[in-house]
């Protein structure tokens, strides 16, 4: 596991519908190559905005950093096909990159899909995207060469009791940290999207 400390003022816990305005600002602040990178491909401004809409609702799990307050970045945990295997992916904002959140939404990732009864996380990037190259080995993933992509793989422990104890008092708090903040809810067009790739 990952060093996880983080600047004071900074936060990660899980994300609600509550937080769908807050996803989609972070979304529509990515610049064009982190879009590009997130997705993999060239997506627009609102293609983006339209797909964190449904992110939060869609199946498996989302957490956020929130730096003072504001949510800077976004780990997501989706199903892979597999039922013991998941996928992972990221989207950091512009200027909060380099601080750490990867790695603490990572930590929360990783938890949250070893408690869930899966033994391999998955998280694919372009060759070009160092960053996610370097999260995934921080994270303890092995990386290869699949295609025109990379595919890090990450096998995990089974779950402890700790483990168990530890994720429900993290939910504990999320919940109540969440239950303070209210978010407007945006109403924007649906398409279709990849679920997946990284930042």
């Amino acid at each position: 596991m990952p060093d996880t400390q983080l600047p004071a003022g900074t936060q990660i816990r899980r994300l609600w519908s509550t937080d769908r305005d807050a996803v989609v600002t972070l979304f529509r602040g990515l610049d064009p190559q982190s879009r590009f990178d997130r997705f993999m491909g060239a997506v627009s401004e609102a293609a983006a905005a339209t797909y964190a809409a449904r992110a939060v609702s869609a199946e498996g799990l989302v957490f956020g950093a929130f730096a003072e307050g504001t949510l800077r970045g976004v780990g997501e945990l989706r199903p892979a096909g597999a039922a013991a295997e998941a996928e992972i992916a990221f989207a950091v904002a512009p200027g909060h990159r380099g601080r750490g959140l990867g790695a603490a939404l990572g930590a929360r990732l990783t938890q949250a899909a070893r408690n869930g009864g899966k033994s391999r996380l998955h998280l694919r990037c372009l060759p070009g995207n160092r960053p996610m190259r370097a999260l995934a080995r921080r994270l303890g993933a092995e990386l290869r060469l699949d295609s025109r992509e990379i595919h890090a793989v990450l096998a995990l422990s089974p779950p402890t009791l700790f483990s168990l104890w530890r994720e429900g008092m993290d939910g504990v708090f999320d919940a109540a940290v969440a239950a303070s903040t209210t978010w407007p809810i945006v109403n924007l067009p649906i398409m279709d999207l990849p679920i997946l790739p990284a930042l």
